[in-house]
């Protein structure tokens, strides 16, 4: 509190209040010189002197979040982004405050505003705003974008703890967060977070093993299967399936084993049966953009493109930043005869693949 009181001296000296400009180069002083509990209270009389100091609104959040007091660290962050929408770094850190004050609906879109704004991965919080991002996902239901924003973070930020315990909720299909686990959930989500890990390093066997092991602990384990039979892709398709017919033995209503077992269909052009668990995919969750992308573009490769692109639509409405969508899109529509929808889908493909691998 020295130099604040030094401040309201010289000010008191010369017979008027402190001014802005004072305040806010005391305020920045003290925090370069890593003066915290001095820098607070200047940048509180500064900005109210000068709310629209957006500068100020965001050292001020930064201190408080620094200090873990999140609710104040809130309050100053939606100032910043009041006076700056395109505050992207704002959005994080915001989201992230509203995360630990259990606002979670307002937490997931602030920082999905984040990263649409196109939050720089090499910036200080871009690894925690990722995290948080992903968590809230899959606690959402949406457990394939989490563990795509997952598996990405694995390969910049290594194998946390946490990180590793996120990928295996989401591979397993947790609609949870971390701290709503049991102790016995969150040791089996650490394992299969360690098996999809060791398969980014291209260590199949080891994944393999691990999953292998569990399955023998937890052998009705909703989704294990699932996970296995992912992993399995890799080295024996057969066996694959074998383990997405078990997960649908033990979970008749798995949209996810469903998927799985009509991607490996269109794979191998028995185009039918993809047909068939691709439909019964998107009947159990219509509301899922995969199976009506899916559905899509088996209907295409079955000669029925214009069947085909309306499945293709509704997954675009559902999820209009999906480069796969549009790219299949061009195709169905091409084979429809409509070439400027087609090389307009095209064109937003590219589009968006270009800003995907921006944010890899």
């Amino acid at each position: 509190m020295i130099r604040l009181a030094l401040v309201a001296l010289l000010a008191a000296a010369a017979g008027q209040a402190a001014t802005f400009e004072q305040l806010s180069a005391e305020a920045q002083n003290a925090r370069k010189m890593d003066h915290n509990d001095e820098a607070l209270p200047l940048y509180q009389q500064a900005l109210a002197l000068r709310p629209s100091w957006a500068e100020g609104w965001w050292d001020l959040g930064a201190l408080l979040y620094e200090k873990g007091r999140y609710a104040e660290a809130r309050d100053a962050f939606r100032k910043l982004i009041a006076i700056d929408a395109k505050a992207v770094a704002g959005y994080a850190v915001l989201g992230i405050c509203e995360y630990k004050t259990a606002e979670f609906d307002a937490a997931l879109e602030d920082l999905d505003t984040a990263r649409t704004l196109g939050l720089p991965t090499g910036h200080p919080i871009a690894k925690a705003a990722r995290y948080y991002l992903a968590v809230l996902l899959n606690s959402n239901g949406q457990h394939d974008a989490a563990s795509e924003l997952l598996l990405g973070l694995l390969q910049a930020a290594g194998k946390s703890p946490e990180v590793v315990e996120a990928v295996g909720m989401a591979g397993l299909r947790m609609a949870k967060r971390p701290e709503q686990l049991s102790g016995s959930e969150a040791e089996l989500a650490r394992k299969v977070g360690e098996a999809l890990a060791v398969l980014g390093q291209r260590r199949v066997d080891e994944s393999l093993a691990i999953l292998e092991n569990l399955l023998k602990q937890y052998p009705t384990q909703p989704n294990l299967h699932y996970v296995y039979g992912e992993v399995m892709l890799e080295s024996d398709a057969d066996k694959a399936v074998e383990a997405f017919r078990k997960e649908l033995e033990l979970q008749p209503g798995s949209v996810a084993a469903m998927l799985a077992m009509a991607r490996e269909m269109e794979r191998t052009k028995r185009l039918e049966q993809a047909h068939a668990y691709a439909q019964k995919a998107v009947t159990a969750a219509p509301a899922d953009f995969a199976g009506h992308a899916l559905l899509g573009r088996i209907l295409v490769s079955m000669g029925q493109p214009k069947e085909g692109a309306g499945e293709l639509e509704r997954a675009r409405a559902i999820e209009p930043g999906s480069p796969q969508v549009y790219y299949a899109l061009a195709s169905a529509y091409a084979k429809m005869g409509r070439h400027a929808d087609a090389e307009q889908a095209r064109a937003e493909f590219l589009r968006l693949k270009k800003l995907a691998d921006q944010e890899q």
